[in-house]
């Protein structure tokens, strides 16, 4: 009987009988005392009275129960009728997934198991079925996505509390298993996923380049060589290919062949990158990748895909989706640009840039060298020919700006105008702006925190674009195939004003600087960078005051000596080395510094050199060009040049670090062979 009632009956007789023995109690008070035969036969009446309720109410009780549980019966037997002859399987379960009740579609469904156990005598369990299940907590259902054979089902599990009718606690726990055929649904939305647009913007880096560089008649015949790839490329991927300008091409195909495209690792760069017939450069493409739900958001994606190959160099392909950013080729060093109309075009639009602040803020990254603080002196002079404040933004002084730091200290112009640590945040306002030198990171910055400060940013760079950039800035000028960003610094003062006036101390940090990332003009050095250093020379630079920039003392001697020599070649052609620079002052120079050394032996065409210091580990990378240390050190959260890179890792030993680079420079190599 339902508890309710069985309740509600109960308080019921309760107050019969207290109605009933009232009504015995004053019959006897009232006509016993008399002792007449008229009182005794009323209380006589009275107790034959509630003998008779009594029976008809326990009488009435019984019905009440008969007809409750037959309803319940009736109504339990129509649900099982009903639910066997669902046309979804349906099966009931106690706790643990032991099943023992099912429909006939369950049982159509696991025919060939439920034949199985019943022959062996053994009990049915959903885990047997479709593997371990998550079973829902009390009250509610749980959905989840399971397969059997070729189908895909949803099936849903719902708690079922059975309660005791007495004591109205639980007595026992049931799981119902619901699952619904969603294999229609779910190839829909396969298909829909392979008919979705990809968008794909190709642009030939040095197009004009490649062409001056070969006989006229011969033109023809390469251009016609390159579309030939590319368009073997779309029929390949069944895609649709439009040119826009002589040197750009769009893109289109379907996402099912995405998977396929990724396997080949945009062998096209390869491809492309080998046609020779007679070109004195060889051909490079920049190849932005856009994948989203929508074909707008898949050419954004696109747009900054190829914009961030580009500004790594070119000769690669990146792929950006609405979650991750993935590269692809980038095994050849920046296409280096003879003309200087783009350095013209960046220098007019910062000049107005610079015009509209009412001061400037010149930052480099932590831990500065000579190329980031070198920039940022040559940049300040031509701020204040503007008459504009300009500051020097750095993290610490540092050993290895040390004899430049105590020149610039000395002659005094630049004492009030070089902030240190967290003093540059209260000059940041509405309209200052911030250059942003040698670094297109904000995490390595000397003071991320000017970033949100500043609303106006400009970003010069010679790094390659990482994931991670500056993003917003009003000016961004990223070169890779630059050698510095006291080169690219170096253009850009010849035209921000009408007369340059650098000083002796400017033009000797932009030589040392430009020195510093070229290994004193060896490496990476291009027809414009040295024109830069001849304009350096003529406005004053004096190349044995650069020198001494350079010294380094006895115990410096000895610790890079003591780095190389305990040097390993790992592979044939790795030199590997690490070595404990805590409490060293320049560890990181000195490490960089044996990294170069490092190449000087022969057959070894890369470098890495370790550095543990009070709280991580610094990588110093460095290659001669067959290797790109750049990519190695992306894997482990780094980034740079080709040729020069670096890397930061926490939370590990030494050991550690070095078994995690080594199987990451097999990784690389293991793709690039």
């Amino acid at each position: 009987m339902n508890p309710t009632l069985k309740k509600t009956l109960k308080l019921y007789s309760i107050m019969f009988y207290l109605v009933l023995l009232m009504a015995i109690l004053l019959s006897i008070f009232y006509f016993g005392a008399e002792q007449n035969i008229f009182g005794l036969i009323i209380v006589a009446a009275i107790v034959l009275i509630a003998l008779v309720g009594l029976i008809g109410i326990r009488s009435f009780r019984r019905s009440i129960e008969d007809k409750v549980l037959n309803d319940s019966v009736e109504v339990a037997n129509r649900e099982m009728q009903y639910m066997k002859n669902w046309d979804f399987p349906y099966a009931l379960m106690r706790q643990g997934g032991r099943i023992f009740w099912y429909n006939g579609a369950f049982d159509q469904l696991f025919t060939e198991y439920i034949q199985g156990k019943t022959e062996k005598e053994e009990p049915l369990q959903l885990e047997d079925l479709l593997g371990p299940q998550k079973y829902p907590e009390e009250g509610g259902a749980l959905e989840t996505e399971v397969k059997w054979k070729d189908s895909v089902y949803r099936m849903i599990l719902t708690r079922e509390e059975i309660m005791d009718a007495d004591s109205g606690e639980l007595s026992e726990l049931l799981y119902s298993v619901s699952l619904l055929d969603i294999s229609r649904e779910r190839a829909l939305e396969l298909e829909n996923a392979n008919i979705r647009p990809i968008v794909v913007l190709i642009y030939i880096d040095n197009y004009d380049q490649v062409l001056s560089s070969m006989e006229e008649t011969r033109r023809p015949l390469l251009e016609a060589m390159i579309y030939k790839r590319i368009n073997d490329l779309t029929a390949k991927i069944n895609g649709v290919l439009t040119r826009m300008e002589k040197d750009r091409l769009l893109l289109v195909f379907p996402n099912e062949k995405m998977e396929e495209l990724k396997e080949t690792r945009f062998h096209i760069l390869d491809e492309v990158r080998s046609i020779n017939i007679g070109n004195k450069l060889p051909v490079t493409l920049s190849i932005g990748v856009g994948a989203s739900d929508n074909l707008k958001s898949s050419h954004t994606y696109a747009r900054a895909a190829v914009d961030l190959a580009m500004s790594r160099g070119g000769d690669q392909a990146v792929l950006k989706d609405d979650d991750n950013t993935v590269f692809y080729g980038g095994k050849s060093s920046g296409v280096e640009k003879t003309t200087r109309v783009r350095a013209r075009l960046i220098a007019y639009t910062l000049r107005e840039v610079i015009a509209e602040a009412d001061k400037v803020l010149l930052m480099g990254h932590a831990n500065p060298d000579l190329d980031c603080f070198g920039a940022a002196l040559g940049m300040a002079r031509s701020i204040q020919t503007m008459e504009k404040e300009a500051y020097i933004v750095l993290s610490e002084p540092h050993p290895a700006v040390d004899a430049l730091y105590e020149r610039v200290m000395k002659e005094g112009e630049y004492v009030n105008r070089i902030l240190i640590g967290e003093k540059a945040e209260a000059q940041a306002g509405p309209k200052t702006l911030l250059i942003v030198l040698d670094v297109n990171r904000p995490s390595i910055v000397a003071n991320p925190r000017l970033l949100e400060l500043c609303p106006n940013v400009v970003v010069i760079d010679h790094h390659r674009t990482s994931v991670d950039y500056i993003a917003g800035s009003v000016v961004s000028y990223v070169e890779p195939y630059a050698s510095s960003c006291c080169e690219m610094v170096t253009e850009l003062v010849q035209y921000m004003t009408e007369e340059v006036h650098l000083r002796p101390v400017e033009t000797d940090a932009l030589f040392a600087g430009i020195a510093l990332d070229t290994k004193n003009f060896t490496v990476k050095t291009g027809i414009r960078t040295f024109d830069a250093a001849a304009f350096l020379r003529r406005n004053g630079a004096d190349s044995l005051r650069v020198r001494q920039m350079f010294k380094n003392d006895i115990d410096e001697y000895r610790a890079r000596a003591q780095i190389v020599s305990r040097a390993e070649i790992e592979m044939n052609q790795v030199a590997i080395s690490y070595w404990d620079g805590k409490g060293v002052p320049n560890a990181l120079a000195l490490a960089a510094g044996a990294a170069d050394e490092l190449l000087d032996i022969r057959g070894v065409t890369a470098s890495f050199v370790l550095t543990e210091t009070e709280e991580l580990i610094n990588v110093s990378a460095r290659s001669l060009g067959e290797i790109n240390v750049q990519l190695i050190m992306e894997k482990i959260g780094g980034g740079g040049h080709l040729t020069v890179a670096g890397a930061q890792m926490r939370d590990m030993t030494m050991e550690d670090a070095v078994k995690l680079l080594k199987k990451t420079i097999q990784e690389y190599l293991s793709t690039v062979r």
